[in-house]
């Protein structure tokens, strides 16, 4: 099978360009069964979080989809141009596909390095992924052994210590821009995972005057009651935006909903009161525009990737044992679907060669239909030849299994079936 890995991510791609590639849990089984009906014979995942979208496939070595064929599926998916493409979707095969989702369940390839957010999301791909009858064993065994390695890495080194999410990030955001707490309200705008993270470390600091509003009512009064706040009908965002000081917004819809002229009609009516908002979704919760606004400091998901960035050296340390780890995670499962790769052509090999022998013993037994041990002499005579057959093919057999994965494997087993004509009995 060949692996292959099709992606953007914050490393490639601006905020402008993975928004347009944001989709929800929804559209990623809408988009996986559209996968199967175009290439029935590959195996899918497709992972997509806030800060990536990447399509993971197997599929047989001269089948499809090809390279080409994946990034133009990503481009249709997000209505990027080819120069958009060309620019920001990268391509990885084999064991470098299988290495980078190591790495990203791992927390490596994430924006807060270690985060753990990115295992609930890869487990929820996969989930949907075999819901629609896209999953099969080599892409099963890959994300599997993904998660293994996630947790032995977690476990072994210091990867996951210290900020351990974007949501962890976007608070230390807020204390260092916002000053001191009292008297400082904080009105945040959703009820996912990141909003209960983002309020419950908040409250733990001691933050107390946390206002919670959100499309669905009983979520955002559930929210505000764990972080020991109140909540707010959502038809009364602009009255509450007036009065905030700090602005928290993750919510999961497709266009923003905090407008600049929104934000400037609150900064009117609080003269002098600056206005600290930090934008952690994808797509944008808040527009762009509105950073032109005097008195409102704003953040969006990649200003706060710059501000992660600052501390990427003290890290290097704990980066090289999990890159370590990965290595030997990525070494094992590779040499595995290795042998499982070449397996079948081995034992179709000794099938062959096997049965060409017990013609010739059968021919050669006939000559001794008169010889009174004749069973005894075709016993003698099928142990010389089987036995000579093994040692002529083991060097071949063990070659095999000892060769390279990739585009070498492939070779050899392809030269070995077309010159002892194994497909064409």
């Amino acid at each position: 099978m060949r692996i292959l890995c099709a992606g953007i991510s914050h490393k490639t791609a601006g905020l402008s360009i993975r928004e347009k590639l944001a989709i929800d849990l929804q559209e990623v089984r809408r988009s996986i069964r559209d996968l199967k009906r175009r290439w029935p014979a590959a195996q899918f995942v497709l992972l997509a979080t806030c800060n990536r979208t990447e399509l993971y496939c197997a599929r047989p070595v001269h089948d499809h989809p090809r390279e080409q064929e994946l990034t133009q599926w990503l481009g249709e998916l997000g209505e990027l141009s080819a120069l958009q493409c060309e620019k920001c979707v990268y391509m990885l095969a084999d064991a470098h596909a299988v290495g980078h989702i190591f790495r990203v369940a791992c927390g490596l390839e994430s924006m807060v390095m270690g985060e753990d957010q990115i295992v609930s999301q890869i487990k929820q791909a996969y989930t949907a992924a075999v819901a629609a009858g896209a999953v099969g064993p080599v892409m099963h065994d890959i994300f599997q052994d993904a998660l293994h390695a996630a947790k032995h890495v977690r476990s072994e080194t210091a990867v996951a210590r210290g900020k351990a999410s974007v949501a962890s990030v976007a608070v230390d955001c807020v204390l260092r821009n916002a000053g001191r707490l009292a008297g400082r309200k904080v009105l945040n705008v959703g009820a996912g995972p990141m909003n209960e993270l983002m309020l419950r470390r908040l409250a733990d600091l001691g933050w107390r005057e946390i206002i919670v509003t959100n499309r669905n009512a009983a979520k955002a009064r559930r929210l505000a009651q764990t972080a020991g706040g109140s909540a707010s009908p959502f038809n009364q965002l602009d009255r509450q935006l007036a009065g905030a000081d700090v602005v928290l917004t993750s919510t999961a819809s497709p266009n923003p909903i905090i407008t600049a002229r929104m934000l400037a009609s609150a900064i009117s009516a609080r003269p002098a009161r600056p206005m600290l908002v930090i934008d952690i979704a994808v797509p944008r919760d808040v527009e762009e525009a509105a950073r032109e606004i005097p008195g409102v400091r704003l953040f969006n998901i990649d200003d706060l990737d710059r501000l992660v960035n600052r501390t990427l050296k003290t890290r290097k340390t704990a980066l090289a044992q999990a890159d370590g780890l990965i290595e030997h995670h990525v070494a094992k499962l590779m040499q595995a679907m290795h042998i499982r790769f070449v397996a079948p052509t081995i034992a179709d090999l000794f099938r062959h060669v096997e049965a060409i022998s017990d013609e010739q013993l059968a021919e050669a037994m006939n000559k001794f239909a008169s010889h009174e041990d004749r069973h005894a002499d075709e016993a003698i005579l099928r142990r010389t030849v089987h036995r000579t057959v093994r040692r002529i093919l083991d060097p071949l057999a063990r070659n095999l299994r000892a060769s390279e994965s990739g585009d070498a494997a492939r070779s050899y087993v392809a030269a070995v079936r077309k010159l002892f004509e194994l497909d064409n009995r």
